[in-house]
């Protein structure tokens, strides 16, 4: 669809200048920064409900996997009206206010009631559904598209991403250093839970709404497409009909599942420690050394451009694999654990870090091929692969651990719970990996990005005349 930027009395927008000051790139990491803390602390649901309230594994895992279903729809849901959204602050902009309510959600989710069994499920259901169905389904939803209308110029997206990523990074890391020696201290209460969660709540409300108020989008949709239906007109099977049309799209989708689901199997890495490695502090020194991988973020936009996104994802994945196959081999041994963590973040950073990159390559792909740019129901499909990552990764290990006989308030666990853990450590990552890699071969945008580039922005000025 043909666009065109807004100016304001202040001259040229920020997005759009040709050197983006530092300090907006930062303001764009606010509400990334709370939304990572927010993933990080919910990966550990499922430990909080076994270990600190006593709920049964398998019921847990259970309930997390039902509850994707509904994100099926939500996600579905938002994306269509997302494309049918225009206000006074923009498109995608107006919903970052959800990041406010994804936080009292999960300080609702980390305060399960001390009632019976049956309200204890149901409360938990309803919470982990209204952060993740809801109020992560806007958030994942408009990333894209506000990064897409935010920023008008490639560099400068580039650069916004790589300022984000490196800062989220950063401050993930730093979250996994501290969070180990508060789960071996008051993270052993309800009451210890409860404190932290809130005053991260508080404190991440108010960083997370900082884009939204620094932020603002400056590009828009033209009114009128040349005879041809824009993304706020078309119905929702017409819209369907359009992406199923976009095939890089599914193998973007495909690559966000797999990776959600590798990184958030981190979920097994609490038990790891606490019952593998012996010592549950311990997880907080192998953290550190993933600040190493942070650096490497610099080199992303330099990589990308010389290399190309697809040969960078190849690369990354292989990495991942080697990274996983030295932490398997080594076991519960520190140093192979460090390297192993090291290279398993390399192999993931693409598609975590960089997603925006290869979500609007889908969008690009998507106009160039049907003459109709979809953006919201693109992200949204995305980001529903993502949460469905999660889910599986959290509900796999509720499920592989329940039938293994996990018992969260026992002291020690069966040799067949302990093989569980480990299965769920290192040896699915790996298979994961490997599928990511096979992905990856099929993402071919670098071979015609030029002729798609020139293309689109002839479409663009002929619709504009």
């Amino acid at each position: 669809m043909a666009k065109k930027e807004k100016q304001n009395e202040k001259g040229i927008p920020y997005g759009a200048r040709q050197k983006m000051p530092l300090w907006y790139g930062m303001a764009w990491s606010t509400r990334g920064i709370s939304a990572a803390i927010n993933v990080v602390l919910s990966m550990n649901i499922a430990f909080y409900c076994t270990d600190i309230v006593g709920l049964n594994a398998t019921v847990v895992g259970t309930l997390f996997l039902v509850s994707k279903i509904i994100d099926a729809f939500t996600d579905l849901g938002f994306g269509f009206l997302l494309d049918k959204t225009h206000t006074r602050w923009g498109k995608a902009r107006p919903y970052e206010v959800f990041i406010i309510f994804e936080w009292i959600f999960t300080v609702l989710m980390f305060n399960i009631p001390k009632a019976g069994a049956a309200v204890q499920y149901i409360w938990l259901f309803i919470m982990y559904t209204m952060v993740n169905a809801v109020c992560a389904t806007a958030l994942g939803g408009i990333d894209s598209v506000y990064m897409a209308r935010a920023f008008t110029t490639e560099g400068n997206r580039i650069k916004a991403m790589s300022i984000n990523g490196f800062i989220v990074m950063f401050c993930s890391i730093v979250f996994n250093i501290v969070f180990p020696k508060f789960l071996a201290g008051k993270g052993t209460t309800q009451l210890g839970w409860t404190e932290l969660v809130i005053t991260l709540a508080i404190v991440m409300s108010i960083i997370g709404i900082l884009r939204f108020v620094f932020c603002k989008e400056i590009v828009e949709d033209d009114a009128e497409t040349e005879g041809k239906k824009g993304s706020n007109e078309l119905t929702f099977k017409e819209s369907l009909v359009h992406i199923g049309k976009n095939k890089y799209l599914f193998i973007v989708v495909g690559l966000m599942l797999l990776t959600f689901v590798v990184n958030n199997m981190q979920t097994a890495t609490t038990y790891y420690f606490k019952y593998i490695y012996g010592d549950l502090s311990a997880q907080g020194t192998a953290a550190i050394t993933t600040m190493v991988v942070v650096p490497a973020l610099i080199f992303f936009p330099m990589l990308s451009k010389k290399f190309g996104t697809t040969r960078l994802l190849q690369a990354c994945c292989l990495i991942g694999i080697i990274g996983i196959v030295i932490r398997t081999v080594g076991g519960p041994f520190m140093p192979t654990i460090i390297i192993g963590g090291l290279l398993f973040g390399i192999g993931t950073m693409p598609i975590s870090m960089m997603i925006n990159t290869y979500l609007i390559d889908c969008m690009d792909y998507g106009e160039w091929k049907t003459g109709v740019r979809i953006e919201g129901l693109v992200a949204s499909i995305a980001n529903f692969a993502s949460k469905v990552g999660n889910g599986i990764a959290v509900g796999l290990v509720g499920l592989v651990m329940g039938l293994a006989g996990y018992d969260g308030l026992a002291a020690v666990q069966t040799q067949t719970a302990n093989n569980a853990i480990v299965f769920l450590y290192n040896i699915l990552p790996i298979v994961l990996f490997v599928l990511m890699f096979i992905l990856s071969l099929l993402y071919k945008v670098d071979s015609f990005r030029d002729q798609m580039n020139a293309d689109l922005e002839k479409m663009h000025k002929d619709h504009a005349e």
